[in-house]
C-alpha cells in the first residue's frame, strides 16, 4: 500500500476508509460474484482452452493466455476475500456486542 493511502483502521485522519466504505465496497463485490461470477469462470475455461490448443512451439500465446486466465482467477479470489473478511467482521462485531450488552446491560 503506497504511504499515505487509505487504511481499514478508524484513525480519524481524512485517508480513513469509513464503515460505510467498507460497507459498500462489500455490496459491490457481492453484487458483482452475484450477477458476473459465471463470467469469471467462462474466461478462465476460454483462455485455459487456448492454452491447451495452440501451437506447442507458440510460447507467447501460450503464456498470455495463461497469464489472463490466472489474473481473472485471482480477482474473482480477491472478490470473495473481501465478501468472507468483511462478514466475519460483522459477526465477530456482533458478537462482542452481544458480550457487552450480556456484561453491561443494554447500552442506548
Amino acid at each position: 500500500m503506497a504511504p499515505g493511502g487509505p487504511t481499514l483502521t478508524d484513525n480519524p485522519d481524512g485517508n480513513a476508509v469509513t464503515a460505510h466504505d467498507r460497507e459498500q465496497k462489500y455490496r459491490r463485490a457481492r453484487e458483482v460474484l452475484a450477477e458476473a461470477g459465471w463470467l469469471f469462470d467462462d474466461f478462465v475455461n476460454g483462455e485455459m482452452r487456448r492454452v491447451l490448443t495452440s501451437d506447442p512451439d507458440d510460447m507467447t500465446t501460450r503464456e498470455v493466455a495463461y497469464t489472463r486466465a490466472r489474473v481473472a482467477t485471482e480477482l474473482k479470489a480477491g472478490l470473495a476475500g473481501m465478501i468472507e473478511e468483511f462478514e466475519a467482521d460483522a459477526q465477530l462485531k456482533e458478537r462482542r456486542d452481544l458480550i457487552k450488552e450480556s456484561l453491561y446491560g443494554r447500552r442506548s
